[in-house]
Parts: C-alpha cells; structure tokens; sequence
C-alpha cells in the first residue's frame, strides 16, 4: 500500500469527520420528530435486535455501540423507564445483566429503522453518482 502524505492523510480525516457529523445530524433530524428517538436510542435498539434473542450484556452492549458502561447504564435505564428495554439477570452469573429488546422495542426500531433508510436515501445516496458508493465503501472497509 503507498504512504500517505500527512497533508492527504489530514484532509481525508478531516472529510470523513466532516461526512460522519453531518450524516449523524441530518439523521437525528429526521428520526427525531418522526420517532421521538434519538439516534443514540437507536444504535442501542439496533444492536439488540441483531444480537441473538434479542438481548446482550450491558458490558458487550457498551462495546458495539460505543459507549461506556457508565453510558451504557445509564441509555439502558431510560430506556427501560420508556418501556423499549428490559433488564435480565444472569442465571449463570450473579453479576452479569443483561437488556433485552421488548416488543415495544422492536416496533419502534422497526419505525426508526424506516426513518433512517429514508434520511441515509435523501442525504447520502442522492450526493453520490453512480457507482461511487461502491468505491467509497470498499475503501473504507479496508480501513475498519
């Protein structure tokens, strides 16, 4: 792979930073009038409706969407008191808990869900011509 100079190197941070924090407002502009959810309520509804049986361990559900335990504590407790998470005790460890995506849960990600492939639609794949979301992609896949 070439070296990339520190100027390119800066300036393709600097689009990426730029793309990410645009992409996520839009995003949270759309979701949130439509759903009443934000998108922080979303990755979390997201990532427990792809985990098996709908439910993962606050310290595994902290690490795939990005936030600390404390962060994730705390999503998980206002998400409980809306009624889309409940929590489950480990039975195999005392200490391990568990937040499981209620049915409630799973219709409002499944609403969001629908808001969010609209917004990535309208503010995304309408900038992008032909055949670059391909090229985009697979560079990016090859920096994760």
């Amino acid at each position: 792979m070439a070296k990339l100079a520190s100027s390119k190197a800066v300036q393709l941070w600097d689009g990426i930073s730029r793309t990410y924090h645009s992409m996520t407002a839009a995003i949270e502009k759309d979701m949130l009038p439509e759903t009443g959810l934000s998108l922080g309520w979303y990755e979390v509804l997201a990532q427990l409706s792809r985990a098996p049986n709908a439910m993962l361990r606050f310290q595994d559900l902290a690490r795939v969407a990005d936030l600390t335990d404390s962060g994730v504590s705390r999503r998980v407790n206002q998400m409980i008191k809306a009624g889309l998470v409940d929590r489950h005790s480990c039975p195999t460890d005392g200490r391990g808990v568990y937040a499981h995506l209620t049915n409630k849960g799973k219709a409002a990600y499944g609403k969001a869900h629908a808001v969010l492939l609209r917004s990535l639609e309208r503010n995304l794949g309408s900038q992008l011509q032909p055949g670059e979301a391909e090229a985009v992609n697979a560079a990016l896949s090859r920096l994760g």
